[in-house]
């Protein structure tokens, strides 16, 4: 599930890291996360604030869903 939130473009450079090949002897490349990662402290967290937005959001349409995650 982390990985169908995605990162602010602003938020992006919190989550960077570098990366070089096995071996290689060309320099290490920097990235940046787009999407939440597994293994940060604030996943879990964002994972149940998008889950709760949306069900407040489309609560009226799905009562079900509402109740389930009000209760």
């Amino acid at each position: 599930m982390y990985l169908q939130i995605g990162l602010r473009p602003e938020d992006r450079d919190v989550c960077r890291f570098l990366w070089q090949a096995a071996g290689s002897q060309s320099p290490a490349r920097i990235y940046r996360l787009t999407r939440v990662g597994f293994g940060l402290s604030c996943s879990p967290f964002l994972a149940m604030r998008v889950i709760r937005h949306h069900a407040q959001s489309h609560g009226k349409v799905k009562a079900l869903a509402d109740k389930v995650l009000s209760d």
